[in-house]
């Protein structure tokens, strides 16, 4: 019988053994030392980030077998891959669909699956498709402001409707949704918002500078009501979650968009989704950047380095 290897402490000799033996020992204590500085810090920056945007409060009241989710643009795509995650840890939920297309998919058999017809660009639509759901299903918990289009066209290139469309549907829709539900939300103190952005916000690409626009947008109404939640209406366990993704396969992204995907891989819509339910389900707001490159680009969204990063994805 071979005898059994126990794993052994690895010394700053052996690193330097195998990684660079011209580098005194001082030199690479005080590397070690500074790699363990850093993680700390991340560590304690993700942290404290976490619970600085949930109120420094927790809410166990979570009970997906309660809530009533809303999903916009729910037909297909993200939307599609957020609903199935959900009704795979709660196969009773009572998830509403909102979409101009009709499902792509069948609901699971007993599934509370409600779907709602309706185009978001159309405001008198929109606010009866507000009242039917409160009347029909009862008031939505959570609200996920998926649906999203993107022209493709340069600001020169694009029509007033194409511009129009754009704005009304990724950013007017949304923020009309919001303050639809959101006082129900504000007077349990109960409630999660989550906003499907993208990294055109941070670094925005070649024609589709009107999409990029809406996406910015929407960033700002995250973090202006994420400050209105907590000294305003005085809610703090109304949650928020921000999505800052890369370049997803769904309808809207049918292409490879040829970036590195080193880099900036080509998400899978069920990471995405995956992603967005896991942070419905902890019961926390947070910040998802999908690659998880994206938040050091969101770190230097100030900096020049930010406009070198955009040229090299222009230009690959």
């Amino acid at each position: 019988m071979a005898p059994k290897l126990r794993p052994q402490p690895i010394s700053i000799s052996t690193i330097r053994h195998k990684f660079g033996s011209g580098i005194s020992k001082k030199e690479w204590s005080i590397r070690v030392v500074g790699f363990a500085l850093a993680s700390f810090v991340l560590s304690t920056t993700e942290y404290l980030n976490k619970w600085s945007a949930n109120n420094w409060t927790t809410d166990n009241t979570w009970d997906f077998d309660k809530e009533i989710v809303v999903v916009t643009g729910g037909s297909s795509g993200i939307g599609h891959s957020i609903i199935k995650h959900i009704l795979a840890r709660n196969p009773r939920a009572n998830i509403v669909v909102v979409d101009l297309a009709p499902l792509s998919w069948e609901p699971p058999r007993g599934s509370n699956i409600h779907y709602f017809k309706c185009d978001l660009t159309d405001q008198k639509a929109l606010k009866t498709l507000c009242t039917l759901i409160r009347t029909q299903v009862g008031d939505p918990t959570v609200l996920v402001n998926n649906a999203g289009i993107a022209r493709g066209y340069t600001v020169m290139e694009g029509s007033y409707t194409d511009v129009e469309l754009t704005v009304k549907t990724n950013l007017i829709a949304p923020f009309l949704l919001t303050k639809e539900f959101l006082p129900h939300m504000v007077r349990n103190n109960h409630g999660h918002i989550v906003n499907v952005g993208s990294m055109s916000s941070i670094v925005p690409p070649l024609r589709i500078a009107d999409y990029s626009a809406t996406k910015a947008g929407l960033t700002a109404m995250h973090e202006s009501l994420q400050l209105e939640l907590k000294y305003i209406h005085k809610a703090p366990k109304v949650r928020q979650t921000l999505g800052i993704f890369g370049f997803i396969r769904t309808p809207l992204v049918p292409f490879d968009p040829g970036q590195p995907h080193f880099m900036m891989p080509l998400l899978h819509v069920d990471s995405v989704g995956e992603a967005i339910v896991n942070s419905l389900y902890s019961g926390f707001g947070r910040t998802i950047y999908l690659p998880g490159i994206m938040s050091s680009v969101a770190a230097l969204a100030s900096n020049r380095a930010c406009t070198a990063l955009r040229t090299t994805l222009t230009d690959s």
